[in-house]
């Protein structure tokens, strides 16, 4: 998981790992990669990340 927390507020990054530890206890055992639900948290963290950098102007931090 990247570092990058720039557009994230506290809420959101506790409420995301609240779900992705959720997730990874309670959810199913192997799906494919595109129905795979921590994958999917993981790629709306990341659109979120990258939204937040494009609107105030910023690079991504790799």
């Amino acid at each position: 998981m990247a570092k990058d927390r720039t557009g994230l507020s506290l809420g959101y990054r506790i409420m995301w790992r609240v779900r992705y530890i959720g997730v990874s206890v309670f959810g199913p055992a192997q799906l494919d990669p595109d129905d795979d639900p921590k994958d999917n948290l993981l790629r709306e963290r990341q659109r979120k990340v990258a939204a937040a950098h494009a609107a105030a102007g910023t690079a991504p931090r790799a």
